[in-house]
């Protein structure tokens, strides 16, 4: 459901008591003549298994004034479970607020658990971990929807295709999509993992699945809003309120729904295609002829070949590539405009059976609570 939350918390709901336990004090992390940035640090890593939320102490300059807040970064699920393989429900809300104020005040901090409740969201990360069946694999999907022209989604300014094909990523400074196969990220190094910030039981986690069920297949889809006005521009169009709580945020509806949004403005709306069960050419033409009245003999022709290139290993970013060379960039757009035909021609349940399995598990946006007796469905 939700995985990392980022919030803010005022300076005068912040109060500080003590070096407790040999807990570092602030360090100066930078500084400039708008700001300052401090960052508490635990004692140990995450040698002793327990997982903390990272701290940063913020003041800054704000017209003629001064403002000041604690910004709290942490994965809910790993605050409760130890782990993000398992997702949180609703009910799992007061007990993830115990246990962060119970991790800030071993850090020096107490906040009132109102106040963290009542705290602003900056960012939050809604995901969901799909498993897989039919046989197909984790690396093997995200190498499929590759085929998406990530960069021109969403102003993506960077797409990464990674790990022998076992991550796909899209990303900008403000939010970002991220298909990775879960599984093999859990035995991953943290420089080589999608998630860099794994735990002592997450990275134990990989043996016990495998020892579980070796066959088992986890696509996480993950959603990654980190500024708060791309989190109000998103709100707002899905129908609700900017501003949004921790406890406004911690909700199945809302985070299933950005799910949904992101997936079908990355897929459904403009590339299912990309995904359809293929006819053949002549039976294809066929089709198109039938459900386009008046297309021209030539068009339909057209359209077959753009099918066939778009749905080629470099995708649609791959097919651009190429062109880009030899016409000019704004030629594109009237290749685009056909793409957009091909989707609309497209039947929704004519495509591979992974996509129906993405779009169950976002329909259902069911947990997975343990890895105990998991298969595939």
């Amino acid at each position: 459901m939700l995985d990392t939350v980022i919030l803010h918390i005022p300076r005068e709901k912040v109060f500080e008591i003590g070096n407790l336990g040999g807990i570092q004090q602030w360090d100066l992390h930078s500084s400039t003549s708008a700001y300052k940035k401090y960052v508490k640090n635990p004692p140990r890593g995450l040698e002793d298994g327990i997982y903390r939320p990272k701290l940063t102490g913020m003041i800054k300059k704000v017209g003629g004034g001064v403002s000041s807040f604690l910004r709290i970064e942490f994965s809910v699920a790993k605050m409760l479970f130890g782990n993000n393989f398992q997702e949180v429900v609703e009910a799992d809300f007061q007990a993830v607020v115990d246990r962060l104020a119970e991790r800030l005040l071993e850090a020096g901090i107490l906040i009132k658990k109102p106040d963290i409740i009542n705290a602003i969201a900056h960012g939050v990360h809604p995901s969901k971990n799909i498993i897989l069946s039919d046989s197909y694999t984790a690396s093997l999907v995200a190498k499929e929807l590759s085929k998406i022209n990530l960069n021109k989604k969403f102003d993506l300014t960077k797409t990464t295709f990674k790990n022998d094909g076992q991550s796909l990523q899209g990303y900008t400074i403000s939010h970002s999509v991220v298909f990775y196969d879960k599984i093999a990220d859990l035995a991953k190094t943290k420089k080589r993992a999608i998630d860099k910030d794994q735990s002592p039981q997450q990275l134990s986690l990989f043996a016990a699945i495998k020892k579980e069920s070796r066959s088992l297949e986890v696509l996480r889809f993950e959603v990654r809003i980190c500024r708060k006005q791309k989190l109000d521009a998103v709100l707002r169009k899905l129908g609700f309120q900017k501003d949004a709580t921790f406890k406004d945020i911690f909700k199945k509806d809302v985070c299933q729904k950005i799910v949904r949004f992101y997936w079908d403005m990355l897929v459904k709306g403009e590339n299912l295609f990309l995904f359809g069960l293929s006819e053949k050419p002549q039976p294809q033409l066929k089709t198109i002829l039938a459900k386009e009245n008046g297309i021209k003999p030539k068009e339909a022709v057209f359209l077959i070949g753009l099918d066939s290139l778009c749905k080629d290993d470099g995708g649609i970013r791959g097919l651009r590539n190429i062109l880009e060379r030899h016409t000019k960039q704004r030629n594109w757009y009237r290749f685009s405009d056909s793409i957009k035909r091909l989707n609309r021609l497209q039947d929704k349940r004519a495509v591979y059976s992974w996509v129906r399995q993405i779009e169950s598990a976002i329909d259902r946006f069911e947990p997975i609570r343990s890895i105990a007796g998991l298969s595939a469905p």
